[in-house]
């Protein structure tokens, strides 16, 4: 393994986060951005078949304009690990210039992530980290910390007591999430009961059944909380067929353009939203320092064996309500 691999884990040790509030972005020359003119950057993804990537796809496109470059989004259409792996090999054989990840599975990732940066292609990730692995950076929500804002919510919709089901799939950003709902809920709400956790596949077509199973299974919840970006719509339709609507009080995940309708009727009380167009318009521009020369961090980190971004970069949430929701659709 090089010596920019090995001195970069040395420094993960010591590493902190970042808030946006206190970055400053890099100036990169006329030079330094014709010299990166033309590279292609790829954001490898999973679940690639839900609408919720709408934002990275539109960040994507903008950036081919604002950098000159070639973007490419691609990924399995289910939660398929392995599949992802195996992309993430036929990708470094392409050499791209850039890589932004959003790991299915961060052990299945790892082994490739190494040989990418062995192979100097800059990787990054975003939703979902891959800690101990050589990626540059990592840009995202507090999966945790999100979910005790989800949780806020739906206390304030419940009246801060009742049962509730939270909705997610296996991915570990979204555990993490129904791990912060539980938490706010036991250190401010206790009389709010969690009795059931259930997995909606981040699926679609298949979210609504599982949504009514649990309404079926627990017919005396008050509310629910969703963690990924199909619980929302997923949860407002089960409720429609068990004849629940304004009865269960619902808070979603994100802001794809098929659950906003149900915010703006009141089906869902509200939900919590990562800023996915910055996850990858930050990223890439990230990646894009490192190949042209824009970081100046010292005079020459490669040879330096530094990694000069940050390790985390902290993007944060944001609520949407009725009150706010237009703001939210893609236009």
């Amino acid at each position: 393994m090089t010596n920019i691999i090995l001195n970069r884990r040395k420094l993960l040790a010591g590493a902190g986060g970042l808030s946006l509030a206190g970055m400053s972005l890099p100036h990169i020359s006329s030079d330094a951005l014709a010299a990166g003119a033309g590279k292609e950057y790829v954001f490898l993804s999973i679940v690639t078949q839900v609408p919720f990537w709408a934002d990275h796809r539109a960040a994507l496109k903008d950036l081919e304009e604002v950098l000159d470059i070639k973007t490419t989004f691609t990924g399995p259409l289910d939660f398929d690990t392995a599949a992802q792996a195996r992309q993430l090999d036929e990708l470094i054989a392409r050499r791209p210039a850039g890589i932004l990840i959003f790991p299915g599975d961060p052990a299945t990732l790892a082994p490739g992530i190494e040989r990418a940066v062995e192979a100097g292609i800059p990787i990054t990730t975003c939703i979902g980290d891959v800690p101990q692995s050589p990626r540059s950076s990592f840009l995202g929500i507090n999966g945790f910390e999100a979910g005790k804002v989800g949780g806020e919510l739906l206390a304030e919709a419940i009246g801060g007591k009742g049962k509730v089901l939270l909705g997610t799939f296996p991915a570990p950003s979204t555990l993490e999430r129904v791990e912060g709902y539980k938490a706010v809920f036991k250190e401010k709400y206790p009389d709010i009961e969690v009795v059931d956790v259930v997995n909606d596949r981040a699926d679609p077509s298949y979210a609504p059944t599982a949504y009514l199973q649990g309404i079926q299974a627990h017919p005396d919840i008050v509310g629910i909380g969703g963690t990924d970006g199909d619980s929302g719509k997923g949860a407002a339709i089960a409720v429609h067929e068990a004849g629940r609507a304004g009865d269960i009080k619902i808070v979603a995940m994100d802001r794809n353009d098929d659950m906003l309708p149900y915010i703006e009727d009141g089906t869902i009380h509200g939900a919590v939203a990562q800023k996915s167009y910055l996850e990858a318009y930050l990223a890439v521009h990230m990646m894009h320092w490192q190949n042209t020369e824009g970081l100046k961090v010292v005079p020459d980190w490669k040879s330096a064996n530094i990694n000069p971004l940050p390790e985390q970069v902290v993007t944060g949430v944001m609520t949407i309500t009725k009150d706010n929701v237009n703001q939210f659709k893609h236009v």
